[in-house]
């Protein structure tokens, strides 16, 4: 689930309780993720500064937190074959559905600013970054059923 789509408009924004939810940073890129990089002179001094995603922090909105990096985007392809597969680098499982079957899944970004110049080096934190969308969650139930009829529980 990444968060630059406007919610409803991709099939990834539904899921069921059980099944793993891979989190990632769509197309990570210096503006959107770092290393942004500028330099500067004036008066002799040259001044860098290097900002860059400090940590990424992702609210289920059903009480599960997540710290993790830009994460791993879902291949379909390559878990074509198999069941349903957790996430190597960021993910959740929902455990349970809510009333109206949305949760509002939060990715909240740290910046850092990091800078030399002059002889002297430092750190500046920059104010957070948010983003939202929203994910439904179904449960599924099955009743096992023979072939004369008999219910299985």
């Amino acid at each position: 689930m990444h968060t630059d789509d406007p919610p409803g408009t991709a099939p990834y924004r539904r899921t069921w309780v059980g099944i793993p939810v891979w989190l990632w940073v769509n197309n990570p890129a210096p503006t959107s993720w770092g290393p942004q990089s500028k330099t500067a002179t004036l008066g002799g001094v040259t001044v860098t500064a290097n900002a860059s995603v400090q940590s990424l922090y992702w609210n289920s909105g059903d009480g599960q937190n997540v710290t993790c990096g830009a994460g791993t985007p879902f291949n379909a392809a390559a878990y074509a074959n198999q069941a349903a597969v957790d996430s190597p680098t960021c993910g959740i499982r929902y455990q349970h559905t809510t009333k109206g079957g949305t949760f509002t899944v939060t990715a909240t970004t740290s910046w850092v600013v990091e800078w030399t110049g002059g002889g002297q080096a430092g750190q500046i934190q920059m104010p957070t970054a948010t983003s939202t969308t929203d994910v439904r969650v179904g449960e599924l139930q099955s009743v096992n059923v023979t072939t004369t009829g008999d219910t299985y529980n």
